[in-house]
């Protein structure tokens, strides 16, 4: 054998034991689905889960942008117990950057759901495996992520209409009455908006007791609105 081809083999041997150590680690993380659901809902709100195909590699990519140290905390906490890694995480203003860019853990997310402003899904194979857990994971996930909480009502809106209208659904199944609105701008240029307004007191509470956010200054401001 030259050394040519010994090398071969050994850089072979190397990424097998690369690639069983990887799906050992998304076997595993099998059991943790109601965090996966979590995940998933940040990322549907605040992420970019890319795969870039450039001159001579596919880069995969996946980008998280909290506006508070709790979501980040809690989304870098998730990385690491489903995938055993933690993002790189930077500070620009009052956003946080979370950046990781492995393959694996950007396929894993990709088989669940689909992702970006426009055409992010539920991750519905979770929800039928663990329902009530993982829809409140995804929601609280998505809320924190995309919610705005104000004395009178806890809003979200999207230009996603069909997903935004299965989240309606999600809350109908929490018992979380609300309204949903669509708005569309007078310029042209301006995609139609769906909204989801919470405005209840008793929705809210509902609200806050079986969804909640994982961002404490949301967290804090509806409890205030309930004098709680």
């Amino acid at each position: 054998m030259n050394i040519s081809e010994r090398n071969k083999k050994v850089a072979l041997s190397r990424w097998k034991k690369v690639f069983e150590n990887q799906n050992r680690i998304i076997s595993n993380s099998k059991g943790n689905l109601t965090i996966k659901a979590g995940l998933c809902g940040f990322l549907a709100g605040d992420g970019s889960v890319q795969v870039r195909k450039e001159k001579t590699i596919t880069h995969h990519q996946l980008d998280f942008f909290p506006d508070d140290k709790e979501m980040v905390d809690v989304y870098c906490s998730f990385i690491k117990k489903l995938y055993g890694k933690s993002p790189a995480v930077k500070i620009k203003g009052k956003m946080h950057i979370a950046r990781i860019s492995l393959k694996y853990i950007v396929l894993d997310l990709l088989k669940e759901c689909n992702f970006g402003i426009h055409k992010w899904t539920l991750p519905e194979r979770l929800f039928k495996l663990n329902k009530d857990k993982a829809i409140r994971y995804w929601l609280r996930g998505f809320f924190s992520a995309e919610g705005y909480v104000n004395p009178k009502y806890v809003k979200t809106q999207s230009v996603n209409i069909v997903g935004l209208r299965k989240v309606s659904k999600l809350l109908n199944y929490l018992g979380i009455v609300h309204g949903f609105y669509l708005y569309k701008s007078d310029n042209p240029n301006h995609s139609q908006v769906g909204m989801i307004f919470i405005n209840r007191i008793e929705s809210r509470k509902i609200f806050l007791k079986k969804i909640g956010f994982w961002h404490s200054k949301k967290t804090r401001l509806l409890e205030e609105s309930l004098n709680l």
